[in-house]
């Protein structure tokens, strides 16, 4: 590792206190360190006394200077092409010396561990906590699809704004300790954002703006020239400079961190669509006929997950745009992220969320579920169908084909609504199959068919008594009652009914087809009050 004045000054400030320093060079290594006796070589580091100091120092060549006992140093002293610092409260040569030392040590052996990080291939967050060991500013990795991970090991992330989402969630969020997606707001913010859509394009340092008007030095990382990742760390300046040896060990560990994340990309320490789990549900859902029985128990297994767990499949609709494609996969890891034990999916133009209620204790509480539920549809402006609950996951493409169904006739039925459940709209789904194929007059009951006949020509309301007598359960004392006729009217009407229909009351089937027939004639539009 080539030590620069600066980087060395960024070290030194932790031991001592410094008065003031000036660094702009980045390419003058120290390479040893002496005591200044009037003579200077280039790169060299020079311990100079300020009280045997009576003329100006002339170096020909640039060089570093760390002055003491410097409270009457004249300024005009140091030498314009060289690096320099001035100290307080350092009046021995020897404990500077011994400090300087220390320093170097410590960023030669930094620089070899993160080396044999590199070789052992260690993981991206114990790589991460090596930053903390030189860099005292946090680092940070925002992946392109917005997840936040925190390197140094810092939980504090000053740029992420509220989050109304995960607020509301509270238990049933699921948060990594290392990692965390930026909030709905901000991302939003984001996109909207020029610059920060030109940035991705920035090869090499640059100053990025985050929320509360924070800076942060940045640097992107690539991937055959596509944008995967930014790391960053808020700036430190130095009067009104950026710390020179802080940008410096800033590139230094980007060089070596780069490699470590390239191995762990797209998404890195939150649940990724290339993992075992993500793979067996999406081949579930879509390629069912290829799951094998026992692979799919082992896998399910290593993730604490059940074949006869309690589950349920949800599927998004969203109100697409020209970022959609860069939306994806921050909405696949903030659904992840905000409720714990689930598996999100994105299919085509849809993400489909499969949530494991058996593990998550909070899933006993199903008021609960859809509240956040809302919260999400409302953040991400989407809508959702919901399967019924199920207890098998070799199911899940047939629950899929529920939350599909909910899906289109609510969105028909109920435009106004944010999420629509199977089991509400089961009945209209019916209708829609049975009405495929044929039409409602050859679908209704013939004893429906010939009351709305007779009705038409004698100018009477059997339809309608009929109607509310099997809405009734054919009980006639409460058709009565809101018909507003006496139980005795009621029940001659009944009986000619009878005459007319044949119908039999104490037949199950009778009363289900009856039923649906109305349910039709309802569908229709059809006007069952009128005489």
């Amino acid at each position: 590792m080539n030590i620069t004045s600066a980087v060395l000054f960024y070290q030194l400030a932790k031991k001592c206190d410094f008065v003031e320093k000036r660094a702009p060079s980045n390419k003058l290594d120290i390479q040893k360190v002496h005591f200044y006796n009037g003579k200077t070589e280039l790169g060299g580091l020079y311990l100079v006394d300020c009280k045997r100091l009576d003329k100006a120092i002339v170096a020909k060549k640039p060089c570093t200077l760390i002055f003491i006992n410097a409270e009457n140093l004249k300024r005009d002293y140091i030498p314009r092409n060289c690096d320099y610092a001035i100290f307080e409260n350092v009046r021995n040569f020897f404990d500077l010396a011994e400090k300087i030392y220390e320093c170097l040590d410590d960023l030669q052996k930094w620089d070899c561990r993160l080396k044999d990080g590199i070789v052992q291939r260690i993981p991206l967050d114990e790589y991460g906590s090596l930053a903390a060991d030189i860099i005292t500013e946090p680092l940070y990795l925002m992946t392109h699809n917005f997840s936040m991970l925190n390197l140094s090991g810092e939980k504090n992330y000053e740029f992420i704004e509220e989050d109304i989402l995960n607020e509301v969630a509270e238990e049933a969020i699921h948060k990594s300790n290392f990692g965390s997606s930026l909030s709905i707001k901000t991302v939003r913010r984001l996109m909207s954002d020029r610059e920060y859509e030109k940035s991705l394009e920035y090869t090499d340092t640059f100053i990025f703006r985050g929320s509360k008007h924070t800076e942060y030095l940045a640097m992107n990382i690539f991937s055959d020239n596509r944008y995967i990742a930014r790391m960053m760390a808020p700036v430190s300046y130095y009067g009104e400079e950026l710390d020179e040896g802080f940008v410096q060990l800033f590139r230094h560990y980007f060089g070596y961190l780069k490699q470590i994340y390239l191995r762990y990309t797209d998404d890195p320490l939150i649940k990724n669509t290339s993992d075992k789990l993500h793979i067996l549900i999406n081949d579930m859902l879509f390629n069912p006929g290829d799951v094998d029985d026992i692979e799919s128990n082992l896998i399910l297994q290593n993730y604490s997950w059940s074949r006869h767990d309690r589950y349920t499949v949800i599927v998004f609709n969203f109100f697409k745009n020209s970022k959609w494609d860069e939306m994806t996969e921050y909405i696949r890891g903030k659904l992840e992220e905000t409720w714990s034990n689930s598996c999100a999916i994105i299919h085509g133009d849809t993400i489909v969320w499969v949530f494991n209620h058996s593990i998550s204790k909070n899933s006993e509480d199903t008021h609960r579920f859809f509240h956040v539920l809302a919260y999400i549809l409302r953040d991400f402006v989407c809508k959702a169908g919901v399967s019924d609950e199920f207890r098998d996951i070799n199911r899940v493409s047939s629950y899929l084909v529920q939350a599909n169904m909910a899906l289109q006739t609510g969105q028909k039925n109920d435009p106004n609504k944010w999420y629509f459940r199977f089991r509400d709209y089961a009945l209209d789904y019916m209708y829609d199959c049975v009405m495929s194929d044929l039409s409602y007059d050859q679908l209704i009951s013939e004893s429906v068919r010939k009351l709305i006949e007779y009705d038409k020509k004698n100018n009477t309301e059997y339809l309608k008594t009929l109607h509310c007598f099997i809405d009734n359960n054919c009980n006639s004392t409460h058709t009565a009652e809101e018909l507003f006729i006496h139980r005795t009217t009621l029940i001659r009407r009944i009986e000619r009914i009878q005459e007319l229909c044949d119908i039999d009351f104490d037949d199950p089937d009778t009363h289900i087809y009856l039923s649906l027939s109305f349910l039709i004639l309802q569908k229709m539009n059809f006007d069952l009050n009128a005489q």
